[in-house]
């Protein structure tokens, strides 16, 4: 209960930001790739880089309780973004992988889901440990 207690919470509001985040980035994929016949590879870039900037300021402000302003490119969005192309790299190979046994959308969406969701508590325990941990002060006044 000792993790519950901890990260409980925080864990359930980092689920909602996750909803809202799929949500967009599954509306950008079913677009490029369902509706304008993108390569699911390309779809699937688009669709990260739209559903991010969403991700990172409800994350931010809304899960870790961060200040608003204050972001550091440096301590805070460079190391948002490159977790977000480790999972951009994965999760296109596993929609690329998708797209070759079936060119079905909804095949390239479950891909999708899939791939992030596998990922979903390592970004939550690197957003935790790393970036926002402390939630009375911003990583770039701590620092």
């Amino acid at each position: 209960m000792r993790l519950w207690d901890e990260y409980g919470m925080r864990l359930i509001r980092y689920g909602g930001v996750t909803i809202v985040s799929t949500i967009v980035g599954l509306t950008t994929l079913y677009i490029g790739f369902g509706l304008f016949d993108w390569p699911a590879a390309a779809a699937n870039l688009v669709s990260v880089f739209v559903s991010t900037p969403f991700a990172y300021y409800l994350n931010r402000q809304y899960v870790w309780e961060q200040k608003p302003g204050n972001h550091s490119a440096a301590r805070e969005v460079g190391p948002f973004w490159v977790v977000t192309f480790i999972g951009w790299v994965f999760s296109t190979l596993v929609v690329w992988g998708a797209a070759l046994i079936s060119d079905t959308t909804v095949v390239v969406l479950l891909a999708q889901v899939s791939a992030f969701a596998t990922l979903w508590l390592l970004k939550f325990a690197f957003l935790e440990k790393f970036l926002w941990n402390d939630k009375s002060e911003s990583v770039s006044e701590r620092v």
